[in-house]
């Protein structure tokens, strides 16, 4: 699985699963850094997304770079209310979210 398909799979859980990560292959030793909140496991991430997936209302992909192993994404966001804490408008701050798995 390359990159893409793993930031593909992120945004998809955001737009279709309600923040339910359970299917991303976050990386294990996944750290975050946000303007909102940061997080140091990948356990600690998806409880995160799964909390405030619920108050997502739209979320939607604009426009995306990838270079090499990045992947830079433009996103529309919106919630049904606002949020006291939860995740920033997009990945692409300070973190590791998720990587290929080695063969």
């Amino acid at each position: 699985m390359d990159v893409l398909a793993i930031a593909d799979q992120y945004y998809d859980a955001w737009i279709h699963h309600a923040g339910d990560m359970t299917d991303v292959p976050l990386a294990a030793d996944l750290t975050f850094t946000g303007p909102v909140a940061s997080f140091r496991t990948a356990d600690g991430y998806r409880a995160m997304a799964r909390k405030a997936g619920a108050a997502v209302r739209g979320f939607r992909v604009r426009h995306r770079f990838v270079t090499g192993q990045t992947v830079c994404s433009i996103i529309d966001w919106e919630n049904r209310s606002p949020l006291k804490a939860g995740p920033p408008p997009a990945p692409a701050t300070d973190g590791r979210f998720g990587r290929p798995p080695t063969t």
